[in-house]
């Protein structure tokens, strides 16, 4: 039996950009849910906000026909002309 001597190298330390990446994978895993609450809290808002504003719109697109039906009758119709001129003011909140 012969003794037989073997280098073996150190073992490698982790290389730094694995390091990192995992850093960075754990915080993004972290971040997640607050990210998903925050998105959902965004879109949320976003809708009302454009819920609203159609609603101005029709709001508006209403009282346009009104007035455009009160020009229409105010010859032949003065009186109903002046209703629909009053329901028109009252529909803006004034």
């Amino acid at each position: 039996m012969e003794k037989v001597s073997v280098l073996v190298p150190a073992s490698r330390s982790e290389p730094r950009g694995a390091i990192l990446a995992g850093v960075v994978f754990d915080a993004l895993l972290g971040a997640e849910a607050r990210l998903r609450t925050r998105l959902a809290a965004w879109r949320a808002a976003s809708r009302a906000r454009r819920a609203r504003a159609c609603a101005a719109r029709d709001d508006a697109r209403a009282r346009a026909k009104l007035i455009a039906l009160a020009h229409h009758y105010e010859s032949s119709q003065p009186e109903f002309a002046k209703d629909l001129f009053a329901a028109a003011k009252r529909d803006n909140g004034a």
